[in-house]
């Protein structure tokens, strides 16, 4: 490429290494390769090692340096010592970044099903979707399934983490179902019926008693078998029928009192 005395051009350079001639000018301007030669007629040339420098700094810009730190910091850099340090901080910061991308890559991803599932443009759903899944709240999906009204309500009964201590307590009752269920233990016993009490309590106290809202929210429990399943939704499905049979028990002992 280089003869003994052979010097490139800042065209034939730029050629060579896919770059502009005045993305080589201008780091001639800033004082980080100058050709070796400036001929009578004004024409820049370039030796080997200045090429090389140039190859130098494209490979770095490629890592992600910025022209300031491979001036002022890599390029004066002698020792190798020093050379790895700023490579594995650059190592660092690159792993970040891919992180973050992988998180806004996956907040896409989950926004695009849930957008289609709405099947219309509706930013004030898409919003409460997009701030939820920026939350990581795994109940981000029920936005679509519910009236704006209602979903308001759910919010105000959700503030801090009223929510999240609400679906603890609904866990360790799918857990208790699970014992219960497990034991052989009908779901018409006194044990059973015990539990959907405290079950229905949950729920009116959640609900504070609106009809409308627990007719919805049984309705979302069925829709949200194609959703993603949350470690509430995994423990309900392995006791739904159980539970459901208890709360017939229940009310129809409840029934029997007040005939």
């Amino acid at each position: 490429m280089f003869g003994q005395e052979k010097k490139l051009t800042v065209g034939e350079v730029a050629k060579k290494l896919n770059i502009t001639v005045r993305t080589i000018q201008y780091y001639d301007q800033i004082g980080l390769v100058n050709p070796s030669e400036l001929t009578e007629g004004g024409r820049r040339l370039y030796s080997l090692g200045d090429y090389v420098k140039l190859h130098q700094i494209i490979s770095l810009k490629e890592f992600g340096f910025t022209l300031k730190e491979i001036k002022e910091r890599i390029v004066p850099a002698n020792s190798l010592t020093e050379m790895d340090q700023y490579l594995k901080k650059q190592e660092e910061l690159i792993q970040d970044e891919i992180k973050r991308k992988q998180i806004t890559y996956q907040l896409l991803n989950q926004f695009r099903r849930e957008m289609n599932q709405v099947g219309k443009v509706d930013w004030e759903v898409f919003v409460e979707i997009i701030e939820l899944l920026r939350n990581q709240d795994e109940h981000y999906w029920i936005v679509k399934y519910l009236d704006k009204g209602l979903y308001e309500k759910i919010k105000e009964r959700t503030v801090k983490d009223q929510g999240q201590q609400y679906v603890k307590r609904m866990e360790k009752l799918c857990i208790r179902a699970k014992t219960l269920q497990d034991r052989d233990i009908p779901p018409n016993s006194t044990e059973g019926i015990a539990l959907a009490r405290e079950w229905w309590d949950e729920i009116m106290g959640f609900t504070e008693g609106d009809m409308e809202m627990i007719r919805q929210l049984t309705e979302l429990t069925e829709k949200s078998r194609n959703e993603k399943q949350t470690e509430f939704l995994k423990a309900f499905r392995m006791v739904e029928e159980y539970i459901s049979k208890a709360l017939t028990a229940y009310f129809e002992t409840d029934s029997r009192e007040f005939e």
